[in-house]
């Protein structure tokens, strides 16, 4: 059962039959919608709880934006979509999915204003509203309706299916001692010492893809993305990241490794490579155009699940042909996994530290020393670390609706539409798509 389900489907597309507003008159109103929305006093996008309670603004300001939210509600009543083109019913969904969202957003916060503006330690649990509240940030990181709870099983039966793959991939390469397997795991034969050396694997990898990414995805263009260190990388920096050429100083689309220690585990390198660059944020970036209206929000479900999802087509890439790639991409997988379950127990279910601790060192082994990282992640990042898991499997339903609608279809299509769909919530995906 789902509870509390922020922005039903049914609502969002739903709407409002009434007048015939026009093609034109409704340019207007979106015109309109992005000013007002541009000129609200919005705190910027931010993934700790804490620092998003904190910019919470004052009554009168929420007032203000909740009368801007109505009046963009009342307008919307006098559309009749029929009138609309394909892409200013695109619109139309957006711009109804982001009122009904900010509505029950402000609802939650000027009610948490009332309350005497507690921002609570260790979690969302110990707020009044916790269940509500937890529901808002699983929306807002996923854009999906999925409950708390559903998050829960979901994270458990993952793990179940990653613990799976890894015995297999572990008995595949002759470790039948679970103890010897992980020992051997952290032989220095697997850590890269040599920056060239990263970087050049890296290109191979870059190449390896891009000679396959037309079957994949179909024809596509794809700037040249380049790999290098990581300024300033620690302990705790992600193996990781990708910048566009838009943001950063290097004039350049980049994607940075951590070679925190002077080192590089080899078995991260084709996972997070498909993530960071091709097929994943790279490629998705690369094919993104610029929208007034939709570059105003942010939907992590979208760009994280679609990098998630392509990771688990590594052969399909021309990848993963060495077994302890593939295994690098299960062991982050289980971590993904984990953190699914970790974040509803502490935020729905209030889970403990120690009891997150627990759950890690009950189901993955050989990571213990970045236990504390992550629980400290879920545990500050309310419902941040989701958007890979849940956005992946919402894609990959997404993925099976189409193939039962087009037997025939080859799957590059799907992925095509769905990168040119553009930055969308998950929800109104699944009626483009």
């Amino acid at each position: 059962m789902r509870t509390y389900s922020f922005i039903t489907t049914a609502f969002v597309f739903s709407c409002i039959l009434h007048c015939s507003l026009t093609a034109q008159s409704f340019e207007e109103l979106k015109d309109n919608f992005i000013i007002g929305y541009s000129n609200l006093r919005l705190p910027g996008y931010t993934y700790d709880y804490r620092n998003y309670f904190s910019t919470i603004p004052s009554r009168d300001i929420i007032n203000e934006q909740k009368e801007f939210f109505k009046q963009a509600e009342r307008n919307l009543l006098s559309v009749n979509k029929e009138n609309l083109s394909a892409k200013q019913q695109l619109y139309f969904k957006t711009i109804a999915y982001e009122v009904q969202f900010n509505l029950q957003r402000l609802q939650l916060e000027e009610e948490w204003v009332n309350e005497g503006r507690k921002i609570p330690a260790g979690g969302l649990y110990t707020l009044s509203h916790h269940k509500q509240w937890y529901q808002y940030f699983i929306h807002k990181f996923t854009s999906t309706a999925i409950s708390p709870a559903q998050v829960f099983e979901m994270g458990k039966a993952e793990v179940a299916r990653v613990k799976k793959e890894i015995s297999r991939l572990q008995n595949q390469l002759g470790y039948h001692d679970e103890t010897v397997f992980y020992t051997h795991l952290n032989d220095p034969v697997f850590f890269l010492t040599d920056k060239t050396t990263v970087v050049n694997r890296f290109s191979n990898i870059d190449s390896t893809v891009r000679k396959n990414l037309s079957a994949f995805v179909g024809h596509v263009s794809t700037p040249s993305v380049y790999a290098m260190e990581w300024p300033g990388a620690g302990p705790s920096t992600p193996p990781g990241i990708y910048l566009h050429h838009s943001d950063n100083a290097f004039g350049k689309d980049v994607f940075q490794f951590n070679f925190y220690g002077g080192h590089y585990n080899y078995r991260v390198m084709e996972w997070i490579y498909m993530h960071e660059g091709i097929p994943g944020h790279h490629l998705q970036a690369s094919l993104r155009k610029a929208d007034p209206l939709l570059d105003l929000f942010v939907y992590p479900g979208n760009f994280e699940g679609w990098a998630c999802y392509v990771e688990y087509y590594g052969k399909e890439l021309g990848l993963f042909t060495d077994a302890y790639m593939e295994l690098g991409k299960w062991e982050w997988d289980l971590v993904r996994s984990l953190r699914l379950v970790l974040d509803a127990g502490i935020h729905y279910y209030g889970w403990t530290k120690q009891q997150a601790l627990q759950y890690w060192k009950e189901n993955i082994k050989g990571q213990d020393d970045i236990a504390e990282r992550e629980v400290s992640r879920v545990t500050n990042w309310a419902a941040q670390a989701l958007s890979y898991k849940i956005g992946a499997s919402f894609i990959f339903q997404l993925q099976e609706n189409w193939r039962l609608k087009n037997p025939a279809g080859q799957l590059k299509d799907f992925r095509l539409q769905y990168l040119s769909a553009g930055m969308v919530p998950l929800l109104i995906m699944q009626d483009i798509i």
